[in-house]
């Protein structure tokens, strides 16, 4: 058998002898064979899937000389003209024009049956008997011949599981990786951003102050009481905003909503910050889930939590938990409500809306739930 795969090195330009059945495939085999130890040995040995890439492109190269003398040798065998075969050789670019004319006529699920059936032509034909002669082999030589190269094929098929598996693993562990150092930005963002608010708003005076006691803290969506909303008579705050002129903020990422008054958007936090109430708007496409994000911003009280409908988008609902914020440069107590939900394409909107008043608090969420769009 290894005279028969050095022969198809030795006749590489030999372009008018014949090539047996048996030679044809055992060659092809062997080729898939060290395709296969290239992946095996640069992925478990060198860790390198840059390496196997090389290795194989080198490999690749080198036999498409050797490839194409074998495939017309053993077309050669079975007994087709020169004419036949170069029909066979041109035959790549009529299956391009099919695709092209299933395309044209919006059939393109039918080139993977054209495909199969193109490839099932090939195989008939490299596998016609030849139309001279074949060596006749011993029932020895068929067993030694049959179980080599179920060997040969077992091998090849182990060497890939064992790649695929490895570059499995490794592709999970990098992707938890990322995932942990998403988190982990996300954190510091919103760290970062209360910080900044604290700094900027120290001095905000607060209207109301929601100091229920009987509420304990939450950290989990599970332990937060279920609490509808109620509708708040405006107060002076609110009656101030509702007077100002309308705007519309956010971007392309997270999406666009109405608001009222002039807002600046931090460049360091990524807030939207109203001057004339001393509101602060924050909005995030990176939350880890419900109950999760909203310790970016930490909630002095937690009063409950419901759900809000987004009129402009089918069939979403975000959860709103409500609850009281505090400086941490001061002991000034505002109103805090953050805002989760999913888009039809699976990815998060997070909100985060600190403001002096409940009733200003809940206008603001009420426009932003009517007026929401996504881009």
């Amino acid at each position: 058998m290894l005279r028969r795969y050095l022969r198809y090195w030795r006749e590489a330009f030999d372009f008018h002898s014949g090539a047996y059945r048996l030679d044809f495939w055992w060659v092809h085999i062997v080729n898939t064979f060290i395709f296969a130890s290239i992946l095996f040995v640069s992925i478990l040995f060198f860790n390198s899937w840059s390496l196997a890439t090389k290795l194989s492109g080198t490999f690749s190269i080198l036999i498409t000389i050797p490839n194409l003398s074998l495939f017309i040798r053993r077309l050669r065998d079975t007994g087709f003209p020169v004419q036949t075969i170069m029909f066979v050789l041109m035959s790549p670019s009529l299956l391009g024009v099919s695709f092209g004319i299933l395309a044209s006529f919006r059939l393109v699920i039918l080139a993977p049956i054209a495909f199969l059936i193109y490839f099932g032509w090939l195989i008939y034909l490299v596998s016609r008997r030849s139309a001279y002669w074949t060596p006749t082999l011993s029932k020895k030589q068929k067993s030694f011949y049959a179980a080599l190269i179920s060997a040969v094929i077992i091998l090849t098929a182990c060497f890939q599981v064992a790649a695929l598996k490895h570059v499995t693993h490794e592709f999970r562990a990098a992707a938890q990786k990322y995932i942990q150092e998403q988190r982990q930005v996300n954190e510091n963002r919103g760290k970062s951003a209360s910080s900044s608010y604290s700094t900027k708003n120290g001095s905000m005076s607060s209207s109301t102050q929601e100091t229920d006691d009987n509420i304990p803290e939450a950290s989990s969506a599970s332990s937060i009481p279920e609490k509808e909303v109620t509708e708040l008579p405006d107060d002076s705050e609110t009656t101030a905003y509702r007077g100002l002129t309308e705007d519309t903020i956010g971007d392309a990422t997270f999406g666009f909503f109405k608001v009222h008054g002039t807002w600046e958007q931090d460049a360091a936090s990524l807030q939207w910050l109203q001057s004339q109430q001393n509101v602060m708007i924050l909005t995030s496409t990176q939350g880890q889930g419900f109950g999760v994000d909203f310790a970016s911003f930490s909630f002095k009280k937690i009063t409950g939590q419901s759900y809000v409908s987004l009129d402009q988008v089918d069939n979403i609902q975000a959860s709103r938990i409500d609850g009281t914020y505090q400086d941490t440069t001061s002991d000034s107590i505002k109103a805090m409500t953050y805002l989760e939900w999913h888009m039809p394409d699976g990815h998060i909107r997070v909100v985060y809306l600190i403001a002096p008043s409940r009733p200003l608090l809940n206008l603001i969420v009420k426009t932003l739930s009517e007026s929401f769009r996504a881009t």
